[in-house]
């Protein structure tokens, strides 16, 4: 057959590039969680590294449609990060529009993964007396969360629907959790005065 080498080559080069975008893939989403843990310890980050990646990850996949699939994972996982820094570090909620190199599913996903980690910094402020940084990051947790339920694009976006659920059900354990905590204080706050 005249186009078997043709053939060969062109799915020796399809599979190289798929290799190519699940190492550049793996590579994002263990950085990202390094980040994480930078942002949780109130270090600063610089995310030039991980921005070259999804801008390589995105150029290998627009060869081929089909890939296009592996940039989901990744994607989320940056935007949860740089979401999670910029509320940390610059006191506000990134736009879509703010990033380049992710797909619009990947954007709403990942948000919806802020608002775990929010719920982390706000029992640690709460274990550390901060009553108004857990209410601040309470407060970008029901942002996001209203924002969020304004998509019922459950066919299209995959896992939307989950990932709401999720989210729902940590705000209101964190609300509960800010309610006992600010009963608690006001009764340490009471007790205080008594023995003085």
């Amino acid at each position: 057959m005249k186009n078997r080498s043709y053939l060969i080559e062109f799915f020796e080069k399809k599979n190289n590039t798929r290799e190519k975008i699940l190492k550049i893939s793996r590579e994002i989403v263990k950085d990202s969680g390094l980040i994480i843990r930078k942002i949780q310890k109130g270090t600063e980050v610089d995310f030039t590294d991980i921005e070259e990646k999804l801008k390589e990850l995105k150029n290998f996949s627009e060869d081929h449609f089909e890939f296009q699939k592996y940039r989901g994972t990744p994607e989320q996982e940056y935007v949860e990060t740089r979401v999670y820094y910029s509320i940390i570090f610059e006191n506000k909620i990134l736009d879509f529009f703010d990033f380049d190199n992710i797909l619009e599913e990947s954007y709403i996903l990942g948000l919806c993964d802020v608002i775990g980690e929010l719920r982390r910094i706000i029992l640690e402020s709460i274990r550390k007396d901060e009553k108004t940084k857990a209410e601040l990051y309470f407060e970008y947790m029901n942002k996001i969360y209203d924002f969020l339920m304004e998509f019922d694009n459950y066919h299209v976006i995959d896992g939307l629907r989950r990932k709401q659920d999720v989210s729902r059900s940590l705000i209101e354990k964190t609300h509960g959790d800010i309610i006992n905590f600010n009963e608690n204080l006001k009764l340490r706050i009471e007790l205080s005065k008594f023995n003085k």
